[in-house]
C-alpha cells in the first residue's frame, strides 16, 4: 500500500543514476532545451502575428466602409448628372 502512494519525483530519479548515464543524457537534455526556446519563440510569434492580423483586418473595414460611402456618393452625383443632361437633351429637340 505505501508503494502506491509514493510520487516519483524526476530530479531526484536522475541525481540517482550513474554519472556515465548523465553524461550522456546531457546532449539530449541540451536538445530538449533548445526545442522548448524555439517553442516558446514560436509561440510569441504567433501572438504577435495574430495582434497584427486583427489589426490590419480592422483597418481594412474601416477603408472598405470609407469606400462604400465614397462609391455611394458618387452614384448619386453621377445619377443627377444623367437626369440632369437628359433635361437639357429635352430641351433642345
Amino acid at each position: 500500500m505505501a508503494i502506491e502512494n509514493t510520487i516519483i519525483n524526476p530530479i531526484s530519479a536522475i541525481e540517482t543514476l550513474p554519472p556515465e548515464i548523465i553524461s550522456q543524457l546531457t546532449p539530449l537534455i541540451l536538445l530538449a532545451k533548445t526545442v522548448g526556446i524555439v517553442f516558446l519563440i514560436y509561440i510569441v510569434f504567433l501572438i504577435v502575428k495574430g495582434v497584427l492580423t486583427i489589426r490590419t483586418s480592422s483597418r481594412i473595414k474601416s477603408i472598405q466602409k470609407k469606400v462604400n460611402e465614397i462609391d455611394h456618393k458618387l452614384s448619386k452625383i453621377l445619377k443627377e448628372k444623367k437626369e440632369h443632361s437628359e433635361k437639357e437633351s429635352k430641351k433642345k429637340k
